[in-house]
């Protein structure tokens, strides 16, 4: 199965109707701050959103935390992120940090609540002398 990209998945959902121009602007948002972050493969989108510098993706994956957050160990480092945290929380979910350059980049992972899985969120930021555009 070929692995998913954050704009494939942000660009399917811009198919989906109506726009209105904050949402069209949220999008973009989205889709420069996350541009070649990868998703975990089989994953769902449940939501994003982003403001004036920053954007979050909502994902849920039947996978368990412990699963997606190897894999994103792995691949961000294949991918020219440099890992800067990596975290267990008191609930059992994980935290990772990483950085490309001068980019951002938040993964948190949580147990799917009352079932197996994982939800989790890729939020990245926009910071000055961010040359992604």
């Amino acid at each position: 199965m070929p692995r998913s990209f954050i704009l494939g998945l942000l660009a399917a959902v811009a198919l989906g109707g109506c726009e209105r121009r904050h949402e069209t602007e949220s999008r973009e948002m989205a889709v420069r701050v996350l541009r070649g972050v990868l998703v975990y493969p089989g994953s769902n989108l449940v939501s994003f959103g982003a403001g004036t510098d920053a954007a979050q993706v909502e994902m849920a994956s039947a996978a368990s935390p412990d699963a997606i957050a190897t894999w994103y160990r792995q691949t961000l480092r294949l991918n020219g992120w440099a890992l800067q945290s990596d975290g267990r929380t008191p609930d059992g979910g994980i935290t990772i940090y990483a950085e490309q350059g001068k980019r951002p980049l938040w993964i948190t992972l949580h147990p799917t609540v009352g079932g197996p899985g994982t939800t989790y969120n890729l939020i990245g930021a926009q910071v000055v002398g961010d040359t992604v555009k």
